[in-house]
């Protein structure tokens, strides 16, 4: 059975694909047959590809852009205004049939998400956002990546709550800590008897610094 695990986060530049690229790199240094997803990514560079998209690429050099990402826009926005503007329209079918053809050629998938969590990717009858997409993927398992900042407690425990709501409470919440300023102990100690209340399997909660590893989390 193949695993699926959602990499989202609070805002955007949380450090989602630094956490994605560490994770996958991981993974394949210990045998694990895994692969690393960024299906709908906005801005290109002066090659024409994501940067995102580009570094999780330069991890799989086996792979393609068009084998890890659905859709790139021109224009570094919102998924929505981005395709807006380029005058295109976002088939939520479609990205997920193309998301399920690439889960099923590896044991365990990562898919980087695009900004926060509530960010839209399409704004039309019918609005679809990032946490629509969660929801509707299957059997997904969420890591929800949070700037370990003044501010952090309260986006946890309303990403929390809007996830447990979608029947996907995050199984880790890995603290970012870009500036290296610490404070990670205090808000572990702080946050852990509130989850434990709200959540019967509230999440694991992890710090990292840019540029440091990643722990074995997950295999």
């Amino acid at each position: 059975m193949s695993r699926t695990i959602f990499i989202t986060a609070t805002d955007t530049d949380a450090g989602k694909t630094w956490v994605t690229h560490s994770l996958l790199q991981a993974m394949l240094s210990q045998g694990v047959d895994a692969q690393a997803l960024k299906p709908v990514a906005s801005g290109k560079n002066g090659d024409g590809l994501n940067e995102d998209v580009a570094l999780l690429l330069d991890a799989q050099p086996s792979k393609h852009s068009q084998d890890i990402n659905y859709v790139t826009y021109d224009f570094p926005l919102a998924p929505a205004l981005a395709a807006k503007k380029q005058g295109l329209g976002f088939n939520a079918e479609q990205l997920l049939a193309w998301q399920d053809k690439q889960i099923s050629q590896h044991d365990i998938t990562l898919i980087e998400g695009v900004g926060g969590l509530m960010v839209p990717l399409r704004v039309d009858e019918k609005p679809w956002l990032v946490s629509d997409w969660i929801q509707t993927t299957a059997q997904v398992e969420v890591m929800l990546v949070v700037p370990l900042r003044l501010g952090c407690m309260s986006q946890v425990l309303t990403h929390c709550q809007c996830l447990a709501g979608i029947g996907s409470l995050p199984r880790w919440i890995v603290f970012n800590d870009m500036s290296q300023t610490g404070g990670f102990d205090e808000t572990q100690m702080t946050l852990k008897p509130i989850l434990q209340n709200m959540f019967a399997q509230p999440p694991n909660m992890i710090c990292l610094c840019t540029g440091e590893g990643m722990p074995n989390i997950i295999v």
